[in-house]
């Protein structure tokens, strides 16, 4: 793996001698819709958005979504080991169930836990990713504290094209993945089916498998469509870790999931100012756990761990949005929107929480569209808490005829407590951990930053300032007089977070671009500890593209950062790490019948293999590398 790394570094170094200026691209400027909820001009958004798009996917060879959200400022990404284990994601500092995450704007959090796992979505028919960093609540309601991610599918559209891939590498690891898209007359249609497999890294029970299917279904008509959305994911994963805080290796501890998502949407344009969107949604999950040890011992008492736990969260959403417009200075978008989250366990949680949300947004531009003003307010009636109010309001002034852009905002949110938080009910001896009196947590947001373009764009540099603060912060505290040491939720913690995050994009010739990315992060939190968020980290990549060829080297960088043993519980500090990662493709110089393009791709994973771990006790993989083959059927 190393010969090919400098076999590849070498012909990158042979090209730069011929390397021509770069070239103007004539593409459209990018349109985002996470942001305003409407599509919207990158350029014209008020608030800190980043979108990884599927070329970006594919210049990374990632398989998983976490893969490439590492590359995103102010975004951490924390898993608990090999793949298909727990994966848990940060912005700007915030927990992992202050981020709303979203498959084509459906809500995907735990009903339970409140925060998505992140694991098991790969990148499969995924069009681009949209990552709103903060000022999410007014539009999106719980759970966007931190910020929202939303993950989009491909559109079909014609000629019809027909894409298959085949990989493997070590640890008896290998993926066969297979895409339909077109369309014919009205319909688009796009469809992917992906299967993973590996055994891992450990010596026995690291094994994971992963099927995932998604469908898109478009029909057209004058001034109307009608859009169909459907994921299914399959996963069975063995649980090496298991028994991390007994010190031992976990020979037969599994878990097995099914997650579906379902989705209808009719959108109309009554006239050419006005339109309208209904949509319909389900969420589902069915997780399976299970451990066959007959005994076991945990801090020198005996316990029996023969355990089979069910989980079945589920999440059904109904929508109605409008949005008027007033020639090009002025859009008003007003929206319903009514959820029920619920859950069914085998610990004795069956329960469900309605919450109903009211939200109003105006898009004002003058002076030729160079000052943008975007205040908005939402309402939440909630069954748990009752109401609450989230305004919000930002702004933005394009210097266009030096490339700046400076943007400033103040948000509020707010986060309802988890049906674990609510109702989790009594266990290993203790009272009920739920407290159906919690209130949700409170937070407001100060943003702030400038963007500029140098030399036609050729040169991108933008840094952000950020200031959060968060009251009635839900956390397990002990039980006056319990003589166990049990906790209940209460609200009781508050915590500050302020930042700077810092980007640059080089493209240093036609076929060669630095993109690089770091995040500072300070915080004060009343235990003083904010595990695994580092205050320090960034990421670097290194793009070489010519002809058929396409090489890329990333650098991920992560400071030290707390945590907790993963045996004694006791607060520690992990060392910081560099990880570096190199992918690469070649488009095979063949002329086939009815082949588009046939492809060579590979990527090497931690490629000078260092030890390191994400979470104390779960060491990340070691070397590990992919190679594979991919065509195109379709019309040239």
């Amino acid at each position: 793996m190393v010969l090919i790394f400098f076999l590849l570094i070498s012909i990158f170094l042979s090209r730069l001698s011929t390397a021509a200026e770069p070239e103007q691209d004539e593409t459209l400027a990018p349109v985002v819709v996470t942001a305003t909820r409407i599509e919207t001009a990158q350029e014209q958004t008020t608030t800190s958005i980043s979108v990884i798009t599927a070329k970006d996917i594919e210049a990374r060879q990632a398989e998983t979504v976490l893969e490439v959200l590492r590359t995103v400022s102010g975004v951490d990404m924390v898993q608990a080991g090999s793949r298909g284990n727990a994966t848990s994601v940060f912005i700007r500092g915030s927990e992992s169930d202050d981020v709303l995450v979203l498959i084509d704007g459906v809500e995907v959090n735990s009903t339970t836990l409140g925060s998505f796992d992140f694991a098991h979505l790969t990148t499969d028919n995924i069009e681009r990713i949209e990552v709103v960093r903060g000022a999410g609540g007014t539009l999106y309601g719980s759970q966007a504290v931190g910020g929202v991610i939303n993950i989009l599918t491909k559109r079909g559209e014609a000629p019809p094209q027909l894409t298959f891939s085949a990989e493997g590498g070590n640890g008896h690891t290998h993926r066969q993945a297979l895409t339909l898209r077109g369309g014919t007359g009205k319909l688009g249609y796009s469809l992917s089916a992906a299967r993973f497999e590996t055994q891992g890294f450990h010596r026995f029970n690291d094994d994971y498998r992963n099927l995932a299917t998604s469908a898109r279904l478009d029909y057209r008509l004058m001034d109307a469509s009608l859009k169909g959305i459907f994921h299914f994911v399959k996963t069975d994963l063995g649980l090496f870790n298991n028994n991390n805080f007994a010190s031992a290796p976990d020979p037969n501890a599994r878990e097995a999931a099914e997650r579906y998502l379902g989705k209808l949407e009719w959108e109309q344009r009554i006239f050419k100012e006005w339109d309208y969107r209904i949509s319909g949604s389900i969420f589902k999950e069915h997780i399976k756990d299970s451990d066959d040890v007959d005994s076991c011992v945990i801090f020198g008492f005996p316990c029996d761990s023969r355990t089979r736990d069910r989980f079945r969260p589920n999440i059904n959403t109904g929508e109605f949005q409008t949005n008027y417009r007033i020639e090009d200075w002025s859009t008003t978008t007003f929206g319903v929107e009514y959820k029920l989250r619920q859950a069914s366990t085998s610990g004795g949680i069956e329960r469900s929480v309605r919450n109903l949300g009211y939200y109003l947004q105006e898009q004002i531009h003058f002076l030729d569209r160079r000052l943008i003003l975007v205040p908005g307010v939402r309402l939440d009636d909630n069954q748990s808490f009752g109401t609450a109010w989230t305004p919000s309001f930002s702004a933005a002034y394009l210097f266009k005829e030096t490339g700046t852009k400076v943007k400033g905002g103040y948000a509020q949110g707010f986060k309802a407590p988890t049906l674990n938080e609510l109702f989790f009910p009594p266990a290993f001896g203790c009272p009920a951990f739920g407290n159906p009196d919690l209130s949700p947590e409170r937070s407001w947001e100060l943003n702030a930053g400038v963007e500029q373009g140098l030399l036609r764009d050729r040169f991108k540099i933008g840094a952000t300032y950020f200031h959060r603060e968060i009251r009635d912060l839900i956390e397990g505290r002990p039980i006056p007089g319990d003589p166990f040491g049990c906790f209940r939720a209460a609200n009781v913690g508050r915590a500050r977070f302020d930042g700077v995050e810092w980007n640059l994009n080089v493209r240093i010739f036609s076929s060669l671009s630095l993109n690089a990315q770091y995040t500072y992060l300070d915080w004060d939190t009343e235990d003083g500890t904010l595990p695994r968020r580092p205050r320090h980290r960034g990421n670097v990549n290194l793009n070489y593209h010519h002809e058929n060829l396409e090489v890329n080297l990333f650098a991920n960088i992560v400071g030290k950062r707390d945590d907790f043993d993963a045996t004694t519980f006791a607060d520690i500090q992990k060392p910081g790490y560099t990880r570096f990662d190199l992918a690469g493709s070649y488009r095979l110089p063949v002329r086939i019948a009815l082949m588009k393009s046939m492809s060579l791709f590979g990527k090497i994973e931690n490629l000078w293999n260092k030890k390191y771990e994400e979470a104390d006790g779960f060491r990340a993989r070691p070397l590990n590398f992919m190679l594979g083959i991919q065509g195109v059927l379709g019309k040239n």
